[in-house]
């Protein structure tokens, strides 16, 4: 396959398979597929680079129906439910009322507990890019070893981030071995697209004809949780999804009685003012 790719990003492309089938485990991977532009990409990498995997779409309960949808449209994803330890779902909805406040950009809990649960001791690949986050440029690399050892960083084929990210300086068998170790006793997550820009992945989608979800031709540059506070379009996001703002404004209600029985001091006398509050409507 890799004697088809055309002229687009030739070298990138082939990096990408490469870092894919490098560290290939023998039961395959756990392929974190979010619908996103950057997961398909993956999808399609992994289909190229001839690997096996299992791909995983975590049903969040607050996606757009439009991306559940476009997930559903591929028979090998299979859709996880994010459960507790007694088995009971974790949706939006449950949640705010356990946390006793809304999701905020600090206090992210929602994507610890409905996004991150799936692939727990297994070899990861994710569509995570630089590009998407500053933060991320410091923090992970083309390989995250969770609890990276003093072997990791002493060793000249690679450069250690600040949180366990591994960026490889010399791609050689003797590093190849040395990761092949360490994914088996820590969990370890591949980014093999971790330094493309959101052009290379857009130019990726349209050489190679790569399936889509819709959203984006409406003007969406990035699929997620509707109502994330990360979002920039927070409030016209929700407007567009009436039947999720109302299960939000439901959930504040069931907030704001929990944090009553519990004695705890609230600013808000309803679920409205926990909107606007969220929202940045209100300063108090």
């Amino acid at each position: 396959m890799i004697g088809q790719i055309n002229m687009f990003g030739r070298d990138m492309v082939e990096n990408a398979i490469e870092r894919i089938r490098t560290f290939e485990p023998p039961e395959g991977y756990f392929l974190a597929f979010s619908g996103g532009k950057d997961s398909v990409v993956i999808k399609a990498l992994a289909d190229m680079a001839g690997v096996k995997y299992d791909a995983h779409y975590q049903l969040t309960s607050v996606d757009p129906p439009e991306l559940v949808r476009f997930v559903k449209s591929f028979d090998d994803v299979v859709i996880d439910v994010p459960r507790d330890k007694d088995g009971e779902r974790i949706t939006m909805w449950n949640l705010i009322p356990r946390k006793m406040m809304p999701p905020t950009r600090l206090v992210r809990y929602c994507c610890q507990e409905l996004k991150e649960s799936g692939g727990d001791g297994r070899f990861t690949v994710t569509g995570v890019r630089w590009a998407e986050s500053s933060n991320r440029k410091n923090n992970q690399g083309e390989v995250t070893i969770f609890k990276a050892d003093k072997e990791l960083a002493e060793n000249e084929n690679f450069t250690l981030t600040g949180r366990g990210g591994v960026i490889l300086t010399n791609d050689n068998e003797d590093s190849r071995k040395m990761i092949d170790t360490c994914y088996k006793r820590r969990k370890t997550v591949l980014n093999p697209i971790i330094d493309w820009s959101d052009e290379d992945v857009w130019e990726f989608i349209r050489t190679y004809n790569v399936r889509y979800c819709e959203l984006y031709d409406k003007g969406y540059k990035r699929l997620g949780c509707v109502g994330c506070p990360m979002s920039s379009k927070q409030d016209e996001e929700l407007n567009q999804y009436p039947k999720i703002k109302r299960a939000y404004l439901k959930a504040f209600e069931r907030m704001l009685k929990a944090r009553r029985e519990r004695g705890l001091k609230t600013q808000w006398e309803n679920a409205e003012q926990v909107y606007d509050w969220w929202i940045g409507k209100a300063t108090t």
